[in-house]
């Protein structure tokens, strides 16, 4: 391999290392969009067997919102304590 393209190469893993140490974080908006829409449909579809109007949707809606947040928050926790477990046994290594 040249130097021309070993250096290509080097960028390219760079760049690979850093989309995995993203990628726990760049589903989360794509999950917390999925809470919200499934249960604003789920209240909709029950608004229209029941005949409630759109008590059940904005219920759903908010029940979504919920649960997304607590969803994100308990992943970022579980994101943080790992990124803080893993410096610590970095630290205990000496690196």
């Amino acid at each position: 391999m040249n130097k021309k393209n070993w250096k290509k190469h080097e960028k390219e893993s760079a760049i690979w290392d850093t989309y995995r140490q993203l990628e726990p974080y760049l589903g989360l908006g794509l999950t917390f969009t999925v809470f919200i829409l499934a249960f604003l449909f789920l209240g909709y579809w029950l608004d229209k067997q029941i005949g409630t109007g759109p008590w059940l949707m904005i219920i759903g809606a908010a029940l979504g919102l919920t649960l997304g947040f607590v969803h994100m928050i308990s992943t970022l926790n579980q994101l943080s304590q790992k990124q803080s477990n893993n410096n610590s046994r970095d630290k205990d290594s000496g690196a």
